[in-house]
Order: C-alpha cells, then structure tokens, then sequence
C-alpha cells in the first residue's frame, strides 16, 4: 500500500477540492463566458424526434449560441432527456470545443452515466489548450471529472493519466488499483443536495456524515460505524466529488466535507450495537484500539449530533442549537466485525478491568 507524503496529506484535502464539479475554478480566476466558446457557424438541423413531441429546432437554422441558450433553460426547467439531446447537438455543431465537450462531460455525471462521462471528459483532455489553462488558472476540470468517471468504472490506468493531466503525478508511480494513504477525509453519505442540474443523487438511506480513509483523489473507504439508517457499513467503499460542501474539525483543522457519488464496494461487514456501564473515556479508547489491532470498527454512537441541512453543508460549530444527544448512563457503541472477532476482544477488554458491564450486544444488520 503506497503512501502519500507526509506533508502532502494536509494539501490534499484543498488540492482534490479545488475544482468544482460545476466547472470552474473556485476562487482561482473569472468565470468564463460561455458565449466565448461557441462557434458562429450556423447549421441545418435535422428532425430530432422527443418523447410526445417534435423538437423544437425543426427545419431552422440554429447557432451554437441559440443551442446553448436552449440547454440552459432545460437546465432551469429540470428536463433533463431535452438536455441530453442538447448536449448531443451541441458536440455535434462544435466538435473541436473543449467547453462543449466539458459541459456535455458534467451531464454526463450528473446522470451517473460514466462510460459517457468518461468519454466526453476524455474529449475535452485532449481539446485544453495552454489558452484554456490561463483561464483556468493551470488547472483542468476536465481531468479531475475524468478522473471520478475513471475510478467510478474501476479503469485505473485512465484515472492515473487523468490525475497527472490535473497534475497529480505520484499517482502515476504504480500500476493496478489506486491504493494511496490520502489522510482522513469527512464524506457526506446519501447526498440531500444536489450540486449539478439533473443530478441523480445516490441515496440507499438517510444522510449521515462519516469519516473515511482516502484512497484517492476520488474514493475512500468509510473508518466510522454508520447508523444502519444510512445503508452503508464499516469498510465500504464509496465514490466522491471533490468539491468541497462543508466542513469539519479533525486535529483542530478545518476539513472538507465531500458528497458521495455511489457505492464501489460493499463490505457486509455486520453491524452491532453495545450498551456499556461503568466504561471511562480511557477505557473505550483501549477498546478502540483493541478493535482496530483487528481490524474491527468502533464508534461512540452516545454522541452523535443531530444537525440541519444548513448546518450540515456549513461549519457547525457556528452557534446554531441543534436537537442534544440523549444523555444516558448507558454508552451507546456502533460496533463492526463478525459475532466471534467482536466476542474475543471485547473478552480481552473486560480482563483486568472492574466495574464494567456489557448490557447488550445486538446485531442491527
């Protein structure tokens, strides 16, 4: 397992969130105008037919300007199959275009259509110019989403080469799986936002922020025990954005929280729920590292925090009162690993140590 430098690993989290999935640089440069990348070439358009309609455009002759014009207001209403054939005609009215081929890549992923996204993103990698890397302040937008595509479809060569276009070289050191030690990443599991027009947002449960090991610019395994509500598991592996939407402490650093995109990896790893008397703080903290001697999970469910949407996509420690954690002289712990693994540990833990009682031990799922 490779690992990043040390001093890498801070940069990170702001290097890999850097460039939002909407297409720009965040705080880096001027928006560019979209009126400056289509061409004035004006075209025959053949009939296009819709679901219960004739496309609008039939038998007229239309600009790339009038054709990105009708592709935003599709964007506005939420039709997302007129987009998509919008995107099409566009490409085809302006094949040479690095921004068509950019903005038709971030559909692409909007609507979880990877192979295309991959494509298109692809397309638009080879079309950046050193112009369009002045107006991006050097970097590319395009690699970073080819990139997400490249790992969503598990191709690691082409999401090494699109880490280096973005300028993320070490990433190129190895072949095979991208297995790198990025730090501690906060992912935003079940999105309740969406960040791009007709984004299909992945949900299999309820929204719940939990903390991962980053193995790449774009996915991560998941290091907390999430509430069986969020239909995930300890050491599942999940696909992310890098655009930052919120943030976190850890270690007394602001942390970038990412949306997740989809799950890679189900670990089925069982989760289980403890009831504990008597434990001190230091007393779990040695059941934690127990646990993670063997690769078993734990988390202090007794203090999970109860946010709003606002708060959760923001910093939350700004003032905001929030709904208080239940206080309760039981300790409430989100366990993970198999009955037997657990048992032995936990049989290990209690040796030695007075006072302490396991009231319960439930597997939730």
């Amino acid at each position: 397992m490779a690992s990043c430098p040390a001093e890498d690993r801070l940069t990170d989290v702001t290097e890999f969130g850097a460039v939002a999935s909407r297409g720009m640089v965040l705080n880096t440069g001027p928006v560019v105008s979209c009126s400056a990348w289509l061409s004035s070439r004006e075209v025959h358009v053949a009939t296009v037919q819709m679901v219960g309609r004739t496309w609008a455009g039939f038998r007229k002759k239309r600009t790339p300007h009038e054709v990105w014009s009708e592709w935003k207001a599709a964007d506005e209403a939420g039709d997302s199959s007129l987009a998509t054939v919008l995107a099409s005609e566009l490409l085809e009215l302006t094949p040479e275009s690095y921004y068509s081929w950019f903005q038709a890549g971030l559909l692409s992923k909007a609507l979880g259509n990877w192979p295309e996204s991959l494509d298109r993103n692809a397309q638009a990698l080879r079309l950046f110019t050193s112009k369009d890397a002045e107006e991006f302040n050097g970097a590319n937008p395009a690699a970073w989403n080819m990139g997400i595509a490249s790992t969503a479809l598990r191709d690691w060569s082409k999401a090494r080469d699109a880490w280096a276009a973005y300028g993320l070289h070490r990433f190129q050191i190895e072949s095979g799986p991208i297995d790198v030690d990025c730090g501690m990443a906060p992912i935003r599991l079940n999105p309740d936002q969406a960040s791009l027009p007709h984004q299909v947002l992945f949900s299999v449960g309820e929204t719940e922020v939990v903390w991962c090991w980053r193995r790449s610019p774009a996915h991560a395994i998941i290091a907390s025990v999430p509430l069986p509500e969020s239909g995930h598991r300890f050491r599942d592996t999940v696909l992310h954005d890098g655009e930052p939407k919120g943030t976190r402490r850890l270690d007394g650093q602001e942390v970038s929280v990412f949306d997740e995109l989809g799950r890679l990896e189900d670990s089925g790893v069982p989760t289980w729920q403890a009831q504990i008397v008597g434990a001190t703080d230091e007393d779990i903290q040695a059941l934690s590292e127990l646990l993670g001697q063997r690769g078993l999970g734990l988390d202090d469910w007794s203090g999970i925090r109860l946010m709003c949407s606002k708060c959760s996509h923001g910093a939350p420690d700004d003032g905001h009162e929030h709904i208080s954690s239940t206080s309760e002289d039981a300790i409430r712990l989100g366990l993970a690993g198999h009955e037997a693994d657990l048992g032995s540990v936990i049989d290990d833990w209690l040796a030695g140590r007075h006072g302490i009682d396991v009231l319960a031990l439930d597997l939730l799922w």
